[in-house]
């Protein structure tokens, strides 16, 4: 069995400002920027056990470590950005390896 990767995104990471160091800002973690995914709206169980609410929470899968929680996932090509509210590592040998992030969709700027 293999994970069906068919989005692509990049990975924004909370950062200390270089000018001033009582500020932080997202800015783009330059290891993470074609993380390869699947992204689906989370089941109701899902949402429920993340907290979330029903249409703003979404399940994504991936091959690729890397990402914390915490971090904004941007879609390539549609702009679409989520935050990581939590990540699952699912690298059993009796299971395909995958990582599985719970995600909280973002409203747009």
């Amino acid at each position: 069995m293999s994970l069906i990767i068919d989005t692509i995104v990049s990975v924004k990471r909370l950062t200390r400002d270089s000018d001033n160091p009582n500020k932080e800002s997202y800015q783009p973690n330059l290891a993470l920027q074609c993380v390869k995914c699947q992204l689906q709206p989370a089941s109701a169980e899902d949402t429920a056990m993340a907290n979330g609410v029903f249409g703003q929470t979404y399940t994504g899968f991936t091959t690729e470590s890397g990402v914390l929680s915490g971090d904004h996932l941007t879609v390539s090509g549609t702009g679409k950005t989520f935050r990581v509210k939590g990540i699952q590592d699912w690298q059993l040998p009796d299971l395909s390896p995958h990582i599985e992030w719970s995600l909280i969709s973002m409203e747009e700027d």
